[in-house]
């Protein structure tokens, strides 16, 4: 995910703070005051996304039916829990685990856009570590219940290290990241956006990252969430959000993503620079690669990837972990994934 993902709380909820932003097109007309309010969380922090594009940029807000409101979040499965209470209509960049736990949950969810693969990586103090088998006996922060906690546990297990490394529980990567400056760790695993001070650390690398773990079985994927009533009953509107959310993606691979990401700092609550540096690398999902994760249309979503191998391996996670008692059949969750609003898009719905 893109920033903080908190697994405590699968049970019960742990408190959230909810810091609020909001911006709605052509207050004040007729139009704006006929049209349905969209609560929309995104993700605070040194990274960008797709819904802080849309909330500064007022000519694609503007393509949105709806007064959007958006509100920053730091932890996917606090996020989730609120969609679940009718607090929140979208939530965004959310990985495998928290969506998972939110269907264990009977949240009722639709995943309709495939926006990044993680972009996280293992920071680690070559003083300290030469080598993979150095990582043995030491403490490893990161985020449990996340999608890095799923990579790094994925990680550790390939490397026959699983029992060796105490994995150190932190509520935000934030916090992950201050340890390691402090000194209280050799290494962390978080996103590239709280990475990035960790980069000016001497003596500090990256040692692998989400993408190769990736490579590794371990695939961990960021979504565009939408609540099922608002599936069900607006389709149109569902079909506008998953639209701007292309057009924003392209902006985000684009010549022109360092503008895009300076202008959305102030959503993320970061300076300029540390918005485009945070999400320069960000390995943001275009429209035209949907389908290498939903499927083709007209093909079983149950069978697609995304089901597969990033939900089905994250049940087993979250069950393994002792995080849910029981996670959701093959059938459930492939019913919580619709692509069909993708599959328009491409057909030409977003002209």
């Amino acid at each position: 995910m893109r920033k903080g993902r908190l697994l405590r709380g699968f049970a019960t909820l742990a408190v959230a703070a909810f810091a609020t932003f909001e911006f709605v097109p052509m207050q004040g007309t007729a139009s704006a005051q006929q049209q349905p309010t969209v609560t929309w969380g995104y993700f605070q922090g040194g990274v960008s996304s797709p819904g802080a594009i849309i909330g500064t940029q007022n000519s694609l807000q503007s393509t949105i039916p709806a007064n959007i409101k958006f509100v920053q979040i730091n932890s996917g499965v606090a996020a989730l829990a609120a969609m679940r209470a009718g607090s929140f209509d979208v939530v965004e960049g959310v990985g495998n685990p928290p969506v998972v736990g939110a269907l264990a949950a009977r949240t009722p969810l639709m995943v309709v856009f495939a926006e990044s693969y993680d972009g996280a990586g293992l920071y680690v103090n070559t003083k300290v570590i030469h080598k993979t088998a150095d990582l043995a006996g030491q403490s490893i922060g990161d985020l449990v219940g996340s999608s890095e906690d799923y990579e790094l546990k994925g990680y550790l297990e390939k490397n026959g290290l699983i029992d060796k490394v105490r994995v150190v529980p932190f509520a935000s990567d934030s916090a992950a990241a201050a340890a390691y400056l402090a000194g209280n760790l050799n290494a962390v695993y978080v996103d590239f956006g709280a990475g990035v001070p960790l980069t000016n650390k001497p003596d500090t690398k990256i040692w692998t990252d989400a993408a190769k773990i990736a490579e590794m079985g371990y695939p961990s994927l960021n979504v565009l969430v939408v609540s099922r009533k608002l599936a069900t009953d607006n389709k149109p509107l569902v079909q506008k959000l998953v639209c701007a959310v292309s057009v924003a993606s392209d902006d985000m691979v684009g010549p022109d993503r360092a503008k895009y990401f300076a202008a959305s700092a102030p959503l993320l609550g970061e300076p300029p620079e540390v918005a485009v540096k945070g999400s320069e690398e960000w390995p943001e999902l275009t429209l035209k690669q949907q389908t290498e994760w939903l499927g083709e249309p007209g093909s079983d979503v149950a069978q697609s990837k995304i089901v597969q191998e990033a939900y089905l391996k994250s049940a087993k996670f979250l069950m393994d972990s002792g995080a849910v008692t029981s996670v959701p059949s093959t059938a459930q969750i492939a019913a919580s994934v619709d692509p069909e609003f993708v599959y328009a898009a491409l057909k030409g719905a977003c002209k």
